[in-house]
């Protein structure tokens, strides 16, 4: 597999002449990850969506969800119930068909109001024109202790 490394670009305009596809829509999808934007999430991700959440996440977040609205309305929105969360992403890979995402997610507990930064890799199939999954690892005792 050749690999191609970029640094997320901050806007559009910004990315360089030589960015592939799957780096163009993985800056998409980790803004709308960040920002909650639902629309670009349907536009970018396939209605067949299968997303792996990192065992040993808090409350049962760490499981398998097979859908796009399943993935959305039961996986990161019950996050969103317990964290106001984002990733931060330091590197983008291009692997032809998977982006492999690494960075950190920041942002704090709800109940307690403690921060989190814990570190995480993605790993995003892609069929060409939108990504079909998504297996996350993380420190899942980082997002645990922050609930203590």
């Amino acid at each position: 597999m050749n690999m191609t490394t970029v640094q997320p670009a901050p806007t559009a305009s910004a990315k360089g002449a030589g960015s592939s596809d799957i780096l163009a829509k993985g800056e998409q999808l980790y803004v709308a990850l960040r920002t909650g934007d639902v629309e670009v999430l349907y536009r970018l991700l396939s209605p067949n969506f299968r997303g792996e959440l990192t065992a040993g996440l808090p409350h049962g977040f760490g499981r398998v969800y097979e859908g796009l609205d399943v993935m959305i309305g039961q996986g990161w929105s019950a996050v969103g119930e317990y964290f106001q969360i984002g990733p931060q992403v330091d590197r983008m890979y291009d692997g032809g068909d998977v982006l492999i995402g690494r960075g950190w997610y920041m942002g704090t507990a709800k109940p307690t109001g403690k921060p989190v930064r814990a570190a995480f890799a993605h790993f995003w199939s892609y069929d060409g024109e939108r990504f079909t999954g998504v297996q996350q690892v993380t420190d899942s005792a980082t997002w645990a202790a922050a609930l203590i």
